[in-house]
């Protein structure tokens, strides 16, 4: 087993060279989880389904490798078909898993929604609270245990991670444990070496402790050799010239309200900018609005990048007529991913607005 995880790592470890960007930011990880548990025992029904729970500890060390601590359990069960009869017993798990992110490996690295990966661990079982099976008749087999007792463990699964945020997301993983015979106190004989219990559990994944990519130290400005001034020449008096006419420059106002990602909701963060738009749209009254909607190509598909566009370039002319702008002031348009003009993702969830007179 523990060769068979060394090379699921060394691979990994490979592979995810493939996938780095310069714009990936290493990060620890955290995540609580609940669901069930299931027994393989000799019933069919669902007497061997139990509650479950894990919580965990891990680090993000590329695009497609990741290295966690996961410890799980709370209550299995077991059943004795010579009485009809089932009984619980709790255990605890820790392991050590390798995460391998499917979509990266193979999409290379981008923020996405939906993120799948792989999962495979060893680790150790501890086994304990058998008093169930241990109590009246059942005690009659001689190869129950009745003190705590630990094993060796191992483990492989599939998780999903839907990303609601940038550092939160929702998690929902189903996993099988290969555990030592006994676990379910009972003696499997020549054909059986294993017993296997199967995880379904859902939770949240908090990312904390992301390093910031460095912006590049901007170029320092070029100095400036200053000529020696000239010797002023005599004054002559001239006679005075009209003043010229100036025209007025025309007005030319743009504002970017930002939004969050998969979100068209104003911010009470971007308030300040839409009440600056509101106070020059009345101090000229002939000045017109455009607003034209956009979203980041790097997260999400090209229809829903559409579908968020259009709906901020809206949300944004209906707070302004809520605000008194006359509708027939404003135009808008959207135009998706298909315009991207910022240098990150984040510029590029935006309402640009633009006044012109």
């Amino acid at each position: 087993m523990k060769k068979i995880f060394a090379t699921i790592a060394l691979i990994a470890l490979s592979l995810s060279a493939f996938a780095q960007k310069s714009d990936f930011a290493p990060s620890w990880y955290g995540y609580v989880k609940g669901g069930v548990g299931y027994t393989v025992g000799e019933t069919t029904d669902n007497n061997l389904i139990t509650p479950g729970a894990a919580l965990g500890l891990g680090y993000q060390m590329s695009p497609v490798f990741g290295l966690r601590g996961d410890l799980s359990g709370i209550q299995g069960k077991g059943y004795l078909p010579a009485y009809d009869e089932g009984y619980a017993f709790n255990y605890g798990q820790l392991s050590l898993d390798a995460t391998l992110d499917i979509r990266n490996l193979l999409g290379g690295y981008k923020q996405r929604v939906l993120s799948p990966y792989l999962l495979a661990g060893i680790g150790g079982n501890l086994r304990f609270n058998n008093s169930e099976v241990n109590a009246g008749h059942l005690r009659a087999e001689d190869y129950y245990w009745d003190k705590a007792t630990v094993s060796p463990a191992g483990r492989a699964g599939i998780g999903i991670d839907i990303n609601v945020t940038e550092n939160l997301a929702i998690v929902a993983e189903v996993a099988t444990n290969l555990l030592s015979d006994g676990f379910n106190s009972k003696n499997g004989g020549a054909e059986s070496k294993f017993d296997h219990q199967y995880q379904a559990l859902v939770g949240l994944k908090f990312a904390f402790g992301k390093k910031k990519v460095a912006a590049p130290e901007p170029e320092p400005a070029p100095v400036v050799k200053e000529e020696p001034k000239p010797e002023p020449k005599p004054v002559v008096k001239e006679e005075p010239k009209p003043e010229p006419v100036v025209e007025p420059e025309p007005l030319y106002v743009s504002d970017n309200i930002l939004f969050l990602i998969n979100k068209w909701d104003i911010r009470t963060s971007e308030m300040p900018k839409i009440n600056e738009i509101v106070k020059v749209m009345n101090e000229y009254p002939n000045a017109k609005l455009s607003i034209v909607g956009h979203a980041d190509k790097d997260t999400g598909t090209a229809s829903r990048n559409l579908f968020l566009s259009e709906k901020r370039s809206q949300a944004v002319l209906n707070k302004l007529v809520e605000l008194g702008v006359a509708k027939d002031r404003i135009t808008t348009d959207f135009k998706g991913d298909k315009a991207n003009q910022f240098p990150t993702p984040e510029g590029n969830r935006v309402a640009v607005c633009v006044i012109t007179e």
